[in-house]
């Protein structure tokens, strides 16, 4: 709304600008009434200023105001009702019914069949084997003989000799003391007594001690040495052959001979039967009985509540807008040209 305004305010301004500009342009020096030849032309001159300008405007401010409204509402209610209704109730009864079944009966017949009777008769046959036989075989082989000889063989051994050393140390030995102290020490004038104490005493002696040298020396060793070498020899070996050898024996052998025979078997008959059965007929049977049911009722009733309601008003406000205003400034005169020119 601000820049609306604004906008109209700065074309008013620079249209009524425009035409004073226009009426000082007609304007001609000293002699209105001449051609303008041989006189000077005036010119005004404007400068925009912005001023603060006040301005009223109109605003839509919300106004919120508590107000109380009837409205009807259905109230629901339930009763209960009487009413009558028809089920139906199943009842149970037997019925005799008839059938016809499949009953199997067996009949004895004479029937011929023919059978395989097997017999047993023993052929000779011819097989062939294979029979060992064991020969001696002269073989030779190389085999390795073992020989020991004894060599004579050199080790450095180190053995440890004891040699005696004469060795200085320091000995603690015990010397006793004569001494005379009181009976009683806190009286000096009491007798005296002679006290023997042991008093330790460091003394050097000279020890000799047996020290353990190393020495090295070179000992002859024997040991056995085992060399391997061949040797032929011959051996005799047990050799097993084969040879084929044909052979008769005699073998069952089954046959089956086939024969007609007369049995009595017993024949599967199926013959149909009427029987009589009984079974369990469910029937439904309508029933008239009087049932209580809940029945829903909706009454109107009229209901006062408060409510915001919220309504707009148009209030005026003062504000303070910036416009844009032309200001003459001192005119400017320029000298007219000459006149047939």
């Amino acid at each position: 709304m601000k820049r609306f305004l604004a906008a109209l305010l700065s074309l008013g301004l620079l249209f009524a600008c425009s035409q004073t500009s226009q009426a000082f342009g007609h304007r001609r020096g000293c002699d209105s009434g001449g051609d303008g030849c041989g006189s000077e032309s005036c010119y005004p001159q404007y400068q925009t200023v912005y001023q603060q300008v006040q301005r009223t405007v109109y605003r839509m401010v919300p106004v919120t105001t508590q107000q109380t409204v009837q409205e009807t509402v259905m109230v629901p209610s339930w009763r209960e009702e009487q009413r009558q209704v028809t089920v139906c109730v199943p009842q149970g009864r037997q019925v005799t019914q008839q059938r016809t079944v499949m009953r199997t009966e067996w009949v004895a017949q004479q029937q011929q069949q023919v059978v395989n009777v097997p017999e047993v008769n023993w052929v000779e046959k011819q097989y062939t084997v294979c029979v060992p036989e064991m020969h001696q075989e002269t073989r030779q082989a190389t085999v390795m003989v073992p020989e020991v000889h004894q060599e004579t063989r050199q080790a450095t051994v180190t053995s440890y000799r004891c040699v005696p050393e004469v060795q200085t140390r320091q000995v603690c030995s015990y010397h006793p003391v004569y001494e005379q102290v009181p009976c009683n020490p806190c009286d000096p004038c009491s007798p005296t007594r002679c006290v023997c104490r042991m008093v330790p005493q460091m003394q050097t002696v000279q020890v000799t001690v047996n020290r353990m040298v190393p020495e090295q020396h070179v000992q002859n060793y024997t040991v056995n040495v085992c060399n391997y070498r061949p040797e032929t020899r011959t051996f005799t070996v047990p050799v097993c052959t084969m040879r084929q050898e044909v052979r008769t024996h005699r073998v069952p052998v089954t046959t089956c001979r086939q024969e007609v025979r007369t049995q009595t078997v017993n024949v599967p008959i199926c013959r149909p039967t009427v029987e009589n059965y009984t079974v369990n007929v469910t029937e439904m049977v309508p029933t008239t009985k009087t049932v209580t049911v809940r029945v829903q009722e909706c009454r109107s009733e009229v209901r006062q509540r408060t409510v915001p309601v919220t309504t707009y008003q148009c209030v005026p406000q003062v504000v303070t807008v910036t416009v844009p205003v032309c200001v003459p400034m001192q005119t400017a005169c320029s000298p007219a040209p000459a006149c047939g020119s």
